[in-house]
């Protein structure tokens, strides 16, 4: 064989693995992770971090629809554990649910991000977990007080450094200095960072918002005269702490279409404009009279008396709500058009969703990101 046949057969080679990722790269995690057997150099290639981080990236696309409308839910069952279910979302409203073992029990929801959801137990510290890789899940060692209740905790990713990253916020700061704790899992470390004492806040809920290399928590500070509501915002890339305004008062925050949304009441803005407490929101759409007979209204017994919960959007816009008697209901804002949720699938999970008082829901985006992977210390 001639050196310029050797050259083309080297060609077409390299062009036939290019075109295998990138079908493989449109594929679902489920797929994938069948055709890790099928031979040697698919195996390989879905293995790759190259790989990995490309399937996420169409994952995340607008272009690819059979990513669309999953969303990951943590459900406390009756014996004390937790159940992740991932379901999607059809056109006629129902929703095919698939449980997922879940690795812990007594544990706090913080956040998602990546396909990794994040939570913090009382046994073992932080802890990562992708539902899409069941039997794979990452304890992040502690040189803490684990049952310290002064901490809030969350998981984000550093595009910057191609980095994840674990913290711990302090829950409250009132005019002294104090610190975060952050752990880089690619440096397999913690390290402090100081919070200045002019930063004064109280975080009102566990539970945070990822988006676009931020985490956020809705808190609350002293104006001078009364309490007023606001983001406490960290900063992944930076590593610091900072507050946000809110358009308004809101104890409803959401990741939508990947930047951070609130719910004022009726109305849906967008934050478009980092910039402390001079950032800069969009009105994007009030919610329609319908949607609060249908769902608020209809559902009071008592005047004083009635829980309406937003959970979250979906990742073509539509909001799952939950009533006041534990349905579970979505809203299509562009048509106003309410319909309840119905179930499909596990009839423990059915039974269990038709008893909730409290769940974490989020957009999920199913990816290959392995949480034994993203650092070289061991569970």
């Amino acid at each position: 064989m001639d050196e310029g046949t050797h050259t083309e057969k080297e060609a077409v080679l390299q062009l036939m693995e290019e075109i295998q990722v990138e079908i493989l790269s449109r594929l679902p995690v489920n797929s994938l992770l069948r055709f890790k057997t099928v031979c040697k150099s698919w195996y390989s290639i879905i293995n790759s971090t190259q790989f990995i981080k490309k399937h996420l990236n169409h994952a995340h696309s607008t272009h690819y629809n059979q990513y669309k409308d999953v969303l990951g839910l943590v459900i406390p069952s009756w014996d004390g554990s937790n159940r992740c279910v991932l379901y999607n979302e059809n056109s006629d409203g129902i929703v095919h649910a698939k449980e997922f073992g879940f690795p812990f029990q007594l544990v706090d929801v913080c956040n998602y991000c990546n396909g990794l959801i994040c939570f913090n137990t009382a046994e073992h510290g932080i802890l990562l977990w992708n539902p899409s890789l069941p039997m794979e899940y990452k304890t992040i060692p502690a040189d803490y007080d684990m049952e310290s209740p002064e901490f809030w905790v969350g998981m984000g990713y550093d595009s910057t450094t191609d980095d994840y990253k674990t913290m711990r916020v302090p829950r409250c700061n009132r005019f002294s200095v104090v610190e975060l704790e952050v752990f880089s899992l690619k440096g397999s470390s913690w390290s402090k960072r100081e919070i200045s004492k002019d930063l004064t806040y109280t975080i009102q809920q566990k539970i945070n918002t990822c988006t676009r290399d931020r985490l956020h928590w809705i808190g609350r500070y002293f104006d001078g005269r009364k309490m007023r509501e606001l983001i406490v915002c960290f900063d992944i890339v930076e590593e610091r702490l900072d507050l946000v305004n809110l358009p308004g008062k809101s104890t409803h925050m959401f990741d939508y279409k990947d930047s951070l949304a609130v719910i004022d009441k009726t109305t849906l803005w967008v934050l478009v404009d980092y910039n402390g407490m001079k950032s800069s929101w969009n009105k994007i759409f009030n919610f329609s009279d319908k949607m609060y007979s249908e769902i608020m209204y209809s559902e009071i017994v008592d005047e004083d008396d009635y829980y309406f919960g937003y959970c979250c959007f979906t990742r073509d816009g539509k909001i799952l709500i939950m009533t006041r008697r534990h349905k579970l209901r979505i809203y299509d804002p562009k048509d106003g058009y309410v319909r309840d949720v119905v179930i499909q699938g596990d009839n423990n999970i059915i039974r269990e969703m038709g008893a909730l008082s409290w769940f974490y829901a989020s957009p999920y985006v199913a990816s290959l990101v392995s949480p034994r992977g993203l650092s070289n210390c061991e569970n």
